[in-house]
């Protein structure tokens, strides 16, 4: 039986380290600091270990700033409105709380020209906040709250655009009131009946059935 050569196992307490080094890099110097030299010896690794595990630096970064942002729960508050402003409020604290401040905008241009890296930051960063919304969505169009016909990548994409437009591109950032008024605005378009939503909206949580 011939021998198979078997790697050195990763050892996630040296990715830990790695990732926090990358963040905390971000956040001192913006997108171009965390070279991976500078990266190894913060974390106490080796530019050589890094790169087996990260091989090109995008995917580093993409993968620091997936560290530092929460899985996001599916809001369920018996109440459409409710729901879809938390959606908007969680993508919003993403962007402009967690994430380190003017990294996201050349992270995506620095892949816009690999679709592999793109599809990895799409995957990684983007995805998992809109298909929570998706679901509330789905839901509310299940309830009756909303049109049969809407389309839920749709409608996520109208919300999350404005979230994403401000973040990337300047403006004020979408607060609890912005995010109401946003979702005031959607809902005002596919609602079966919007002034119902308000007044669910408005009652005890204990209360909305």
């Amino acid at each position: 039986m011939s021998a198979v050569a078997v790697g050195r196992p990763r050892d996630p307490a040296i990715d830990a380290a790695v990732l926090a080094a990358t963040v905390e890099l971000l956040h001192e110097g913006g997108y171009a600091a965390p070279a991976l030299e500078k990266v190894a010896a913060r974390a106490g690794t080796t530019k050589a270990a890094m790169r087996r595990r990260w091989p090109v630096r995008q995917r580093l970064v993409i993968d620091a700033l997936a560290s530092v942002l929460v899985a996001p729960p599916v809001p369920d508050n018996h109440c459409t409105r409710c729901d879809l402003h938390e959606s908007v409020r969680l993508l919003a604290e993403a962007l402009d709380e967690r994430l380190p401040a003017g990294v996201l905008a050349p992270l995506i241009a620095d892949c816009s020209a690999d679709p592999a890296l793109h599809h990895h930051l799409l995957g990684t960063l983007v995805q998992p906040s809109r298909e929570a919304a998706a679901v509330a969505v789905r839901r509310a169009v299940a309830r009756g709250d909303l049109l049969p016909d809407v389309d839920p990548e749709l409608f996520v994409d109208l919300l999350a655009s404005v979230v994403y437009q401000r973040a990337l591109f300047g403006g004020a950032p979408v607060d609890e009131a912005a995010a109401r008024r946003l979702v005031d605005l959607l809902l005002r378009g596919v609602a079966v009946d919007f002034d119902e939503l308000v007044r669910i909206s408005r009652l005890p949580a204990g209360h909305r059935h």
